[in-house]
């Protein structure tokens, strides 16, 4: 006699793999960006000094960054102007450094042919 037995599991309960748990997202917050700010430019100690030989007029002075970031691609413009304010000559100049930290200055020279009528400045200053 033959006897077939069959034993079963019945007593261990079968396991499904676990699934895989998503990763847990960061929470999401708004804020508010600093600005980024820009460079301001300010002139300072200008001064004129006539050539050895009086042909020539140099003018010096300081282009200093008020502004919040370092400059670059600065350059000036100085203007001779007559008593009238009439300009009467033009010189372009790109300071050294070029690159200004806030805070910190740049010195430009140019030079204009000596013009006796010539009695004061306008310089102004541009970059990113």
């Amino acid at each position: 006699m033959l006897a077939l037995v069959a034993l079963g599991a019945a007593g261990c309960p079968r396991h499904e793999p676990s699934p895989t748990p998503e990763p847990a997202q960061p929470p999401i917050a708004e804020g508010t960006l600093p600005p980024t700010g820009t460079p301001e430019f300010a002139i300072e100690g200008i001064t004129s000094t006539r050539s050895d030989d009086g042909r020539e007029l140099y003018v010096e002075g300081l282009v200093r960054n008020t502004g919040s970031r370092a400059s670059r691609d600065v350059k000036v413009w100085v203007d001779g102007v007559d008593a009238h304010g009439t300009r009467l000559a033009r010189a372009e100049a790109f300071p050294s450094p070029q690159t200004i930290p806030p805070g910190s200055s740049g010195r430009f020279v140019v030079r204009f042919p000596n013009d006796e009528a010539i009695r004061s400045f306008k310089v102004e200053a541009i970059g990113r």
